[in-house]
């Protein structure tokens, strides 16, 4: 199994998850214009998803859904709430296929497994665990701390896909309204780079081969920032990358062949 950052940004958030015979996007914030480019960055075309799994209804994750959805009729999985929000929120030109998941229960999409797990963010917003039988990738963001329950279930995966948006202090200081600052900062907020930190130490991650840190803030972090911080949290053995923000970034399988020709 294999993933790759589409867009990782409070612009727009998209992944791509593959393994030999499926093909599953997670979130969709991509703006019209740069689905079908980005997605051809990395040798896909819409007709190639198989299935689409939106964590929750931001506009930075869901946004071009509908002109994904007018490509070609694909399901899309998420909670009752978070398909509730999609239904109203968008004028979908072809009545989607909408599939309810439901916490930590299996749902399983052709060769890929996938359990949803509950995040602290906005309404019903989820986490994924998705498995191919061999592999297991942890997809960990939008969240304003990580559960127990996910800091448990998450910790024999090999591939990890984890927010890190910010860095405190960068953030206290920046000129946010008072009430921004509140809400991203508290429980229902985003992960910052010490609790991306905490979390790692507490999975222990002893299978993990790659982490990628997700969801920086362009304002208020930097990507040497965040590695240097969560790799105080990881073993030696653990290869550590920041996801690219507003442009496609390799494959996981691409990142690991290079680091490993580096080292």
């Amino acid at each position: 199994m294999r993933f790759c950052t589409l867009s990782s940004c409070s612009y727009a958030n998209s992944v791509v998850v593959q393994d030999h015979n499926t093909c599953i996007l997670v979130d969709c914030g991509l703006r019209k214009r740069d689905i079908k480019p980005f997605l051809d960055t990395v040798g896909l075309t819409p007709s190639d998803i198989d299935a689409v799994l939106v964590t929750h209804c931001h506009v930075d994750h869901s946004y071009g859904l509908n002109y994904l959805l007018a490509e070609k009729d694909i399901p899309v999985y998420s909670t009752t709430g978070v398909l509730r929000e999609l239904s109203i929120g968008y004028a979908f030109k072809k009545t989607p296929n909408l599939v309810a998941l439901h916490q930590e229960r299996a749902e399983t999409i052709n060769t890929i497994k996938v359990t949803p797990f509950k995040l602290s963010h906005d309404v019903e917003t989820i986490g994924f665990l998705l498995s191919d039988g061999r592999e297991t990738l942890g997809y960990l963001t939008d969240t304003g701390f990580v559960p127990e329950r996910c800091l448990a279930a998450f910790q024999s995966v090999n591939y990890l896909y984890i927010e890190s948006n910010h860095d405190v202090q960068m953030y206290q200081s920046s000129r946010k309204p008072y009430f921004v600052k509140k809400r991203n900062l508290g429980p229902q907020g985003h992960l910052s780079n010490a609790q991306c930190r905490e979390a790692l130490h507490l999975m222990g991650l002893k299978e993990c081969e790659l982490v990628v840190l997700a969801h920086l803030s362009e304002e208020d972090n930097q990507p040497d920032i965040a590695l240097d911080t969560a790799r105080a949290g990881l073993g030696a053995d653990t290869k550590l990358v920041t996801a690219p923000s507003r442009l496609p970034g390799e494959w996981s399988n691409v990142i690991l062949q290079k680091i490993k020709t580096n080292t």
